[in-house]
């Protein structure tokens, strides 16, 4: 293989092929990225860790086609470093690369690409295509509540589900759960599948705003996200995820607007005496009067604090873990949200004040 390629290039697909990369392996070959040059001016960078795999290309001047295996965290540091835009790369039959840029030079042993393992082959079952800008937003208002326990591995990805034009995307970790709901240009076949929240973490932070379109073909085991130059595969979880609709509830018994940015601030000024475990520390809101009063006491301090709001005739007192709460809120999009309670020990379900495009439910923390 011998091709020339502007640095810039190369370092945004290392970088983003990167996140696939097997950190700590047992096989030295997942560590490393295989480049493909093809004789039509194609450079691709492939990455495998065998639960996702990510696939970018590019334009270089290929000189000779051809291809090899680098271990991507040298890889990257070389490229990085190197003095000016314009690369050379060439390998020799027995995968010794020399790369070149201005006066630097360095010579790297390659590892044999016929080792590398190809990325799954997925000939869609299924397939819808989501604006690059709805995706991106559904996967970062829901990821944050994903659960990182190994014990429950259904709770460590979002449920996707397609009903008709709308697609939806659902997180729990048992203890909040996230919904964001998206209106799609065209009607599809009901479908639900589980997709790992590593992955979807990976593709936000690829994928950029915007109108273009992301195509997502999946069957029972592995789904493909398609879009600009990419391409990122990833094994689906199986199994039931949760009836989160069961824990929705339709029968509120206290329900009003109230101003999601004076409420945010309000409970972030209630976090600032909590230090070391908030599990011992809730912030507590105390709805009464047409006001929320929100407190919090710690062996710190305490603080107190209210919003004016029209609450009627509620009368309850309710308590948070203040980290749980934050999330919650920095979520939602709107300058005034829907507050939903059921007295005793229930959780609180935030929405819009008009439109179903998200919902939030935050189970309270027990008052002593």
């Amino acid at each position: 293989m011998n091709i020339i390629c502007n640095k810039n290039i190369l370092n945004e697909a290392i970088s983003s092929v990167s996140k696939a990369v097997s950190s700590h392996s047992n096989f030295p070959i997942l560590e490393g990225i295989l480049l493909k040059a093809d004789i039509e001016g194609t450079l691709t960078f492939v990455s495998n860790d065998m639960e996702m795999g990510i696939e970018a290309k590019t334009e270089a001047r290929v000189i000779k086609p051809g291809k090899t295996v680098l271990n991507a965290k040298m890889l990257g540091n070389i490229i990085k470093n190197l003095p000016e835009d314009e690369v050379y790369i060439e390998t020799n039959e027995i995968n010794f690369c020399t790369i070149k840029s201005g006066n630097a030079k360095f010579e790297i042993m390659g590892l044999n690409p016929l080792d590398f393992p190809e990325l799954p082959q997925v000939d869609p079952e299924y397939s819808i295509k989501v604006k690059s800008s709805s995706l991106r937003e559904m996967i970062s208002k829901t990821i944050f509540c994903t659960s990182l326990s190994e014990s429950k591995p259904i709770l460590k990805g979002c449920l996707v589900e397609i009903e008709g034009s709308t697609i939806r995307m659902v997180a729990t970790d048992c203890f909040r759960i996230a919904v964001r709901t998206y209106h799609l240009d065209s009607e599809y076949p009901e479908k639900r599948f589980i997709v790992p929240a590593k992955t979807l973490g990976e593709i936000t932070k690829i994928i950029k705003d915007g109108d273009d379109l992301v195509e997502i073909n999946c069957t029972s085991k592995n789904a493909v996200f398609l879009f600009e130059n990419y391409k990122i595969v990833t094994r689906l979880i199986e199994g039931e995820f949760p009836k989160y609709k069961s824990a929705i509830y339709n029968d509120a018994e206290i329900e009003f607007k109230c101003p999601l940015y004076e409420l945010f601030d309000s409970v972030y000024r209630a976090s600032l005496i909590i230090n070391g475990n908030s599990n011992d520390a809730p912030v507590k809101m105390k709805i009464k009067d047409n006001n929320i009063n929100i407190s919090c006491e710690t062996i710190i301090g305490n603080v107190d604090d209210n919003i004016s709001v029209e609450t009627g005739t509620a009368d309850l007192l309710i308590g948070f873990f203040n980290e749980f709460l934050l999330d919650v809120l920095r979520a939602c999009d709107d300058e005034e949200i829907r507050l939903q309670f059921k007295k005793d020990f229930n959780p609180v379900i935030m929405t819009p004040i008009e439109g179903d495009e998200y919902l939030y439910l935050l189970l309270p923390k027990k008052l002593k």
